[in-house]
């Protein structure tokens, strides 16, 4: 089933996607000189920081993997551009002192730092906001389609099981010492993290499939999760190395109280690698079996493990941090 060759050509090489997804995000998001100016400059400054573009990138790949056709590629790239609008919304949002309290994200400061906190709500707001708009704008025979992204996105960030449910979890758990000692909990860790990042992933990979119009839509949800999985347990590792790294290898009880809970810290790194391992080749498994086209995906998909681990130093590393025993 042939692909449009733009879409194609740029799936071969991860720059080249990133390249693409970034203009589409500059031709998506208004401009520094439209009104009201501070906030859309601030909204630029958010999305323009740096980031890999996982989530567009890997929308792209579940688009082409299911036989994306060329009416369907700008419906696939606003996709794409809605679901990291909305990550970038999470990102501000999560920095802010009320949550994390972080000064500093991918060595810049971060918005509410450089733009004060009441911006920063309202960049937060406007880029969750401006992820719907972009899917409203599609061809008239795109529209089903387009709707069908939409719920998916709502679900994603709903508070019963999407991320914005999550962020609640983190500050109920995470701010009180009783809250402190729950992050203690498997079953808990696990609940925040399919509700704040595993269900985004999930939605990346089903809204992909559904933009080409793939019968198995919904079970790509599983290849979402299973990715999402990889990130998590990869980002884990990554900052408990650097962290033995910089001597402030930290176990159980000593996670900061605010922010997020490190799994790899109470299960230990060994168990996490083994983990990452067996989750990456069950999502191998699960791309073979639903994509019509799973070469370039599956290309994607190595290259981004040893890309995830390597700037860490932890594909051969001995474990820095020991599995902790359950709380009693």
């Amino acid at each position: 089933m042939a692909t449009d060759p733009a879409l194609s050509d740029s799936l071969h090489s991860p720059g080249a996607t990133v390249a693409l997804v970034e203009s589409w995000l500059d031709r998506l998001l208004p401009s520094v000189e439209t009104s009201p100016e501070p906030l859309h400059r601030a909204m630029r400054y958010a999305v323009f920081s740096g980031g890999k573009r996982l989530r567009p990138q890997f929308l792209l790949q579940v688009a082409q993997a299911c036989g994306v056709q060329p009416p369907e590629f700008e419906l696939a790239l606003r996709a794409a551009c809605a679901v990291e609008l909305v990550h970038s919304a999470s990102l501000v949002h999560d920095d802010l002192p009320c949550f994390d309290d972080a000064p500093v994200r991918r060595g810049r400061p971060t918005v509410h730092a450089l733009f004060g906190e009441p911006m920063a709500v309202l960049v937060g707001d406007a880029l969750l906001t401006h992820g719907f708009e972009v899917l409203a704008d599609v061809p008239r025979s795109l529209a089903p389609r387009a709707l069908r992204l939409v719920r998916l996105l709502v679900r994603a960030t709903s508070s019963r099981t999407g991320m914005i449910g999550g962020q609640s979890l983190e500050q109920e758990e995470g701010r009180s010492s009783a809250g402190t000692a729950a992050w203690h909990s498997p079953e808990l860790i696990e609940r925040y993290y399919s509700m704040k990042t595993g269900l985004l992933f999930a939605t990346t990979a089903e809204a992909g499939a559904v933009v080409a119009g793939s019968l198995k839509a919904a079970s790509w949800a599983r290849a979402g999760h299973l990715f999402g999985r990889c990130y998590q347990l990869a980002y884990g590792l990554t900052e408990v190395r650097k962290k033995a790294a910089g001597g402030r290898a930290q176990t159980g009880a000593a996670q900061a109280p605010l922010g997020p809970p490190n799994a790899v810290l109470l299960r230990g790194e060994e168990s996490a690698r083994t983990e990452l391992d067996a989750t990456l080749a069950e999502l191998r498994s699960c791309v073979q079996s639903l994509a019509v086209a799973p070469e370039s995906l599956l290309g994607f998909l190595n290259s981004l493990h040893d890309q995830l681990l390597r700037g860490a130093d932890i594909l051969a590393a001995e474990p820095a941090v020991p599995a902790k025993e359950p709380a009693k």
